[in-house]
């Protein structure tokens, strides 16, 4: 006996699994993004510690007159500390993604029943599927085979 589909109103979205997807939502293009802004900070780094090397020798003036002369040492472990730098910005990127992925999951879950009304859902049953039969395997034999 077929029934033919049904109609139901979702009213309000639970706010904890909504909170857990936003996070998520958040987190995983967030700790992309953060690992390729990590990348860009090290290349960065580096790149202008090249341009103030060759700036010093050919004008012939100290790095550390130079604009960002006294900040070498910061570009200098940025640039050597990578490995570090990059999980480091992936994570904190991550991290700051996902909770703005929770706040936004919080506002859509609180307001969903009041601003859109409800979402009008249709379900069709599944067609009968016979029931499952049990399959009973009998004893291993075991075969003595040096192959």
């Amino acid at each position: 006996m077929s029934i033919g589909p049904q109609h139901f109103r979702i009213r309000s979205v639970p706010l904890g699994p909504a909170l857990l997807t936003g996070a998520w939502a958040g987190f995983v293009p967030g700790l992309f993004i953060g690992g390729v802004l990590g990348a860009v900070i090290t290349f960065g780094a580096g790149a202008m510690l090249d341009w103030m090397r060759q700036l010093s020798f050919t004008t012939g003036i100290d790095q550390a007159l130079l604009p960002f002369g006294d900040r070498i040492g910061v570009l200098q472990t940025l640039q050597d500390g990578w490995f570090l730098v990059i999980p480091a910005a992936a994570l904190i990127f991550g991290l700051l993604s996902a909770v703005i992925g929770m706040l936004t999951a919080a506002v859509v879950s609180a307001s969903y029943g009041s601003l859109l009304e409800g979402l009008e859902v249709e379900l069709e049953p599944t067609a009968e599927t016979p029931a499952r039969r049990d399959r009973r395997r009998g004893p291993r034999h075991r075969t003595d085979s040096a192959a």
